[in-house]
């Protein structure tokens, strides 16, 4: 018997992932695979994941079965996105790609209800991160779905212009 799998994802060539549970009502054949060429056709991944563990129950590799799209722009996205969750590898149909985790640090989203954001770098969230092997899927304020945490970025201080003083001066509008 062919195992389930653990989340439904959607890829977006801009990098946005989002994250569902899998369940058995998801479109994966019949007359409603249509609507997922379509979704493909629009520039939209969408792709069944199954999660790989280690004897520590522990999400060590991801398989990745595209249902539509899966092109390079999708397929590094959802590099990415693995990587920062901490998979050690990802398989896509035709191909392996080792990962260098890169879980931790600061990880942000936002709801896409209530619009808060949520920034986090705490040791809770990646302990849940890791053994769900995935980031929260739900605002914990009002319950609407949030995309899949990216890292916090870091913006470097301006370097000061030399065209201009530190003294302040007064303009005036004529």
């Amino acid at each position: 018997m062919e195992r389930e799998p653990n989340y439904r994802i959607t890829a977006r060539r801009d990098g946005t992932i989002r994250l569902a549970e899998w369940s058995p009502w998801l479109a994966a054949g019949g007359p409603l695979y249509t609507l997922l060429d379509a979704r493909g056709r629009a520039g939209v991944g969408i792709a069944d994941l199954t999660v790989v563990r280690d004897d520590d129950d522990l999400a060590l590799e991801v398989i990745v079965d595209f249902r539509c799209g899966g092109d390079g722009a999708h397929r590094d996205a959802l590099r990415d996105w693995a990587a920062h969750v901490g998979y050690r590898r990802i398989w896509f149909d035709g191909e392996v790609a080792d990962l260098e985790p890169i879980a931790g640090g600061a990880a942000e989203t936002r709801c896409t209800g209530c619009r808060a954001r949520f920034v986090d770098a705490g040791a809770a969230l990646w302990e849940f991160v890791r053994a769900r092997g995935a980031f929260p899927t739900s605002c914990v304020l009002c319950g609407c779905d949030v995309a899949q945490w990216t890292p916090v970025r870091q913006i470097d201080e301006p370097a000061d212009d030399p065209g201009t003083t530190k003294n302040a001066r007064r303009q005036a509008c004529r």
